[in-house]
């Protein structure tokens, strides 16, 4: 719960400077560029995340990378105080609620779709189109094929759950059987 709320709180203040700066787009891709780098070189994430090494050389290798990777002094900034708080170890957190907040001021939802077979690009749109109507906002969806399914469509958006698959309604029958309400 403390890491949420210690991602959320630097999420939105990096937000709010990029609001003012109309850099949103901007500071989201670079700070999705550092938690990849970090991701591809682990080793450079323990380093900055191990207590044991001084705060100073943590800086000094992140000033390097900076360089590497062309940061805005704002993200700069924004690392660089993570360092200095002994944060860097919410940077996945951060990035995952900073982009949260992107889709919140862009009017964007964004909806996990299950289906037991594959569906085309023209039935996602169809299934995305459907879901604006019941949102209100535009949906980007992510698709994942889920045989256990059996048919039908699984939708999630948030805490709005639309389950039409086939595993959903046999299971809802057995629920009826069991209470003698089909007859």
């Amino acid at each position: 719960m403390k890491n949420q709320v210690i991602a959320k709180r630097y999420s939105r203040a990096l937000f709010n400077l990029a609001a003012e700066e109309n850099a949103i787009e901007r500071y989201g891709e670079e700070l999705d560029g550092f938690i990849e780098l970090l991701k591809t070189i682990p080793d450079l994430g323990n380093v900055l995340r191990n207590p044991l090494y001084p705060e100073a050389a943590k800086k000094n290798i992140f000033k390097k990378v900076s360089k590497k990777l062309k940061l805005s002094p704002v993200s700069k900034g924004f690392f660089t105080l993570l360092i200095e708080k002994d944060r860097i170890q919410h940077l996945p957190e951060i990035g995952e609620y900073y982009r949260k907040l992107i889709d919140e001021h862009s009017g964007i939802a964004r909806a996990k779709v299950s289906a037991a077979v594959e569906l085309g690009e023209a039935e996602i749109q169809e299934i995305a189109a459907s879901l604006e109507k019941k949102v209100g906002k535009k949906v980007v969806v992510e698709f994942q094929q889920d045989p256990s399914l059996l048919g039908g469509v699984y939708a999630q958006i948030g805490d709005l759950v639309l389950d039409g698959s086939v595993k959903r309604q046999l299971l809802n029958f057995k629920e009826s059987l069991k209470r003698g309400a089909v007859g």
